[in-house]
């Protein structure tokens, strides 16, 4: 594919971003048979369900401080790498209680994934081109989410809960090793044409390169904390569906663990083609001349508008109206989802801050990660159902959108122009 290397390394972006994915959906599909085997409850699940976002919450703004200052080649690869660790130990455990390990392990190695999933797009992608960049890395989310469970139905029904642990470990550890051997900055990938390498650095801000992460620029930014309250709402929504979709359909719609598997790939399938086309959209919308900041809150609201339908799930009479409204849901949720790193981008990308502006948002967001399967499994257990959860998650989709609506004002930073930009990239260009 002549001159599109960047869209070569995007696309990777989204494969591992479907990878992680995949790998914290595993013991949701598990869930209804652990459950049984450990004999363990609803409110219990959702403690270890959350599990997984309390190392990688705490660990996300240190995790973002690296991503800019380590080789993104090397990090990924270690991240993997730590990936693989956590679902191979998990097939280890026979207790409820040891499941927290392999979990909080998964955490600390996901922790640095979105930092280096935008840093690498910023890297790789002209501003013109980012909407659409970070669409296909949080698609990743959907495919991931999408692919997974009826795969990993499968295994758990019919070989067993540790087949599927197995199975994610070694795709981690497959993957970590094609990207070391395969990704380069693009200063220093030899593949590259001089033409793509131009038109890369010709649309880049030029990054200031002095190694330290200055909080006081991140903190200080009103659209920051406009964009993280929206993501707090986001993921406890997002986190809602992973961890309790597949126990939703069994003990709400009476549907079997493979039933449930393939029933909960609809909405993520969904998602995934939504969510490309939102990033599209939205660099569409800027260069037709609206404005970066309306460009993106065009997918921003507009997302968690349509995650509004959850409320649709829960009034549903059948399952088939309510899997309808979970995809219109979703589809909002991923959508939304890739213009919040767009507009990271924006925001921090001249000041050489997106790992650890990045870091900061999904620090503070991932709290609604937190809570969500925690707070969902409690509502769940104390009325055995799961309208009262979806009815909150609905609450939370309407409270997102006002944030990003009325919050996010700041107009765009000056940037450079011209020559000027790509030298000031090029001389910039040594922390990869």
């Amino acid at each position: 594919m002549k001159d599109r290397r960047r869209w070569l390394v995007a696309t990777f972006v989204l494969i591992i971003t479907a990878i992680a994915y995949i790998d914290r959906v595993n013991l949701s599909i598990a869930a209804p048979v652990l459950t049984k085997e450990f004999h363990t409850n609803a409110a219990v699940m959702g403690l270890l369900l959350s599990s997984f976002t309390w190392t990688y919450t705490l660990l996300n703004l240190p995790a973002g401080m690296l991503v800019d200052r380590i080789r993104i080649r090397v990090l990924y690869s270690l991240a993997l790498l730590v990936w693989a660790v956590s679902s191979l130990l998990t097939t280890l455990v026979r207790s409820a209680g040891a499941l927290f390990g392999p979990r909080l392990l998964l955490g600390i190695g996901e922790a640095p994934f979105a930092p280096a999933a935008i840093r690498t797009l910023a890297d790789w992608l002209p501003k013109s081109e980012r909407a659409t960049g970070s669409s296909m890395f949080i698609s990743g989310v959907a495919l991931g989410s999408a692919v997974g469970p009826p795969g990993l139905a499968y295994l758990v029904s019919g070989f067993g809960w540790q087949a599927a642990f197995i199975a994610t470990g070694v795709l981690s550890l497959l993957v970590a090793a094609i990207w070391y051997a395969w990704y380069r900055h693009p200063l220093d990938d030899t593949r590259l044409s001089d033409r793509e390498r131009q038109l890369i650095l010709r649309d880049q801000e030029p990054p200031k390169q002095d190694g330290r992460a200055r909080w006081s620029e991140i903190v200080r930014h009103r659209d920051i904390w406009a964009i993280t309250a929206g993501y707090f709402c986001l993921l406890y929504i997002l986190y809602t569906f992973i961890t309790w979709l597949p126990s939703y359909l069994v003990q709400d719609r009476h549907m079997t663990v493979l039933g449930s598997g393939f029933a909960t790939s609809i909405p993520w399938a969904v998602a995934f083609v939504c969510g490309i086309l939102g990033g599209r959209l939205s660099d569409l919308a800027l260069r037709r001349g609206v404005s970066t900041l309306n460009a993106r809150k065009l997918v921003l609201v507009g997302g968690m508008v349509a995650a509004l339908a959850i409320i649709g799930t829960a009034l549903a009479s059948s399952a088939a109206v309510a899997i309808v409204c979970l995809s219109v849901s979703t589809a909002g949720i991923i959508t939304a989802n890739g213009a919040v790193w767009a507009a990271t981008q924006d925001i921090m990308r001249a000041l050489n801050l997106t790992g650890s502006a990045t870091g900061f948002v999904n620090a503070l967001g991932n709290v609604g990660g937190i809570l969500g399967p925690i707070v969902t499994g409690a509502v769940a257990y104390a009325t055995g159902s799961f309208f009262a959860p979806l009815a909150l998650a609905a609450g939370l989709a309407l409270i997102g959108a006002l944030a990003w609506g009325i919050g996010m004002r700041s107009a765009p930073r000056v940037q450079v122009a011209g020559p000027a930009r790509a030298n000031a990239v090029v001389e910039g260009g040594n922390d990869r």
